[in-house]
């Protein structure tokens, strides 16, 4: 009896570890399905470029190489930059004193779907086509709304959000609450279908109630009352923006 009963300890203590060996196996991949981009270069202090994971409370500091998962935010300090290779190719650079969340994003092989924030300071971005067309790519700050499916542009987020773009098309909209806000300002009427993006060439400025398409060569500002003006990007100025000419330069490298 005594011979059986050890017998049986030992073949239930085998299958516990057998089950959470699986349990381990089937928890390390249903993180890595999150898993949608890598931290792939870091200019300054490694320490003082920090990520902050979803449901978490503290800041770590960012690695080179390191996984970057849905619900991540990432933030730099002063003289700090930081680029995000993405599973699909495309590149987001952060510059210094700026606040970006990946929020509900997704990678596979046959879907994207980025829906990402940013909450303060400045970003640049390389997003590669997508054959599919269902795919999102979406980055918004406190005033707007980008949606894009393969450009080159640029965005800086405080009271006014600005948007640029040097390759490809950009749609700008506004966000949620900034239509709230401008629906609240308005007199009461019949409800007003909003129109898909259009093309408002030259200084154009009104409440951003519409989506609006950038297009090569063009910038927009958007204020944090609903207010917007279009215009063409200035080349000989953006020339002596370091900001500017250190990504395109990074561009050149990726192509």
């Amino acid at each position: 009896m005594l011979q059986f009963r050890k017998n049986l300890l030992s073949v239930l203590m085998t299958v516990a570890i057998i089950l959470a060996t699986f349990g381990s196996i089937g928890s390390q991949s249903a993180t890595s399905t999150t898993t949608i981009g890598k931290i792939n270069f870091i200019l300054g202090k490694e320490f003082e470029v920090t990520i902050r994971h979803a449901g978490e409370a503290k800041w770590f500091p960012v690695r080179l190489k390191m996984e970057v998962r849905r619900g991540d935010r990432i933030k730099t300090a002063k003289e700090t930059r930081c680029e995000i290779k993405l599973n699909d190719g495309s590149v987001i650079r952060m510059g210094e004193n700026s606040e970006f969340d990946f929020q509900q994003s997704n990678i596979s092989k046959s879907t994207r779907q980025i829906d990402a924030g940013l909450s303060i300071g400045k970003i640049w971005a390389f997003v590669t086509k997508w054959a599919n067309p269902k795919d999102q790519f979406s980055v918004k700050s406190p005033t707007a709304v980008c949606a894009v499916r393969g450009t080159i542009y640029r965005m800086e987020a405080d009271s006014t959000t600005r948007v640029a773009v040097y390759d490809g098309q950009v749609d700008v909209g506004p966000t949620q609450d900034l239509r709230q806000q401008l629906q609240q300002q308005r007199p009461p009427g019949p409800p007003v279908q909003v129109p898909g993006p259009t093309q408002i060439p030259g200084p154009y400025q009104v409440s951003l109630e519409q989506w609006v398409r950038l297009v090569k060569g063009y910038q927009i500002e958007v204020r944090n009352n609903g207010r917007y003006a279009k215009t063409q990007i200035d080349s000989t100025a953006e020339a002596q923006v370091d900001w500017v000419r250190w990504n395109k330069e990074r561009d050149r490298l990726l192509r």
